[in-house]
């Protein structure tokens, strides 16, 4: 069953997404984080295709669109660091109130990855596993670098390619670490990354591996950011989804 789900967050924007769940629900809950500039489908449909792989298995999954971004509330504008991680958390507390849902696992795509990981370094206690697909550690510098080569506007915002960054987005990442408190969470963790991916350095995802206490890395030697050949996506999927229905 494809549930529409709203949540409101604390700015009185609606987000909005969709709650896979199998007939035959077997407890378990993925709660999937977007990419920058992506959506609750995610590139190439990732996101959709993987829900429906773990209906297969009885797992149900949360996906959903920060505010400003997909069908969400709000202009991308309006999207700040800051609007991201409450979100972010936001999502999760509406996920433990599923009715049956016993254990909820988190999986992120590049800034959804980081997210995840900032979250789970708060609320280790309350997650049980995770995957991070090519996780963004370099998304805060991204999103600076981003900032200084835009169009500039009168507003004091940037052009982006058809997005408008703010100043107000750039402000809100100098109060974060990607990284900070992360050894807190000693769950298992699948990071997958391409080693061609351009737009975050397969590197990157050591750096992950290393400060997690229980991690697993696979690089998928040809795939680049976005698993774009059926061999990657296949194998993208593939092993995501060993992983989280392992008990």
């Amino acid at each position: 069953m494809l549930k529409h789900i709203e949540i409101t967050n604390k700015e009185g924007r609606i987000l909005r997404g969709y709650l896979t769940l199998p007939e035959e629900f077997n407890g378990d809950l993925v709660l999937m984080y977007h990419g920058f500039t992506g959506n609750k489908t995610e590139h190439a449909g990732h996101f959709r295709n993987l829900s429906r792989l773990l209906a297969a298995e009885k797992i149900a999954s949360l996906r959903m669109d920060f505010s400003g971004n997909g069908e969400s509330d709000g202009e991308f504008s309006d999207f700040t660091f800051d609007t991201l991680i409450a979100e972010a958390h936001l999502m999760l507390d509406y996920a433990k109130t599923i009715s049956d849902v016993k254990r909820v696992m988190l999986l992120g795509f590049s800034m959804g990855g980081a997210v995840a990981a900032m979250v789970a370094a708060k609320r280790y206690q309350e997650i049980d596993k995770m995957v991070l697909w090519s996780p963004a550690g370099n998304i805060l510098e991204k999103i600076k670098k981003a900032f200084e080569s835009g169009i500039k506007l009168e507003n004091g915002n940037v052009m982006m390619g058809t997005f408008e960054l703010s100043k107000a987005m750039v402000e809100s990442v100098n109060r974060y670490d990607v990284y900070q408190g992360i050894e807190n969470f000693k769950k298992p963790v699948l990071i997958i990354h391409g080693r061609k991916d351009l737009a975050v350095n397969y590197l990157i995802s050591a750096i992950y591996s290393v400060r997690f206490f229980n991690s697993h890395l696979f690089y998928l030697n040809e795939a680049g950011h976005g698993y774009d050949s059926l061999a990657d996506r296949e194998e993208l999927y593939q092993r995501t989804l060993e992983f989280l229905k392992t008990r």
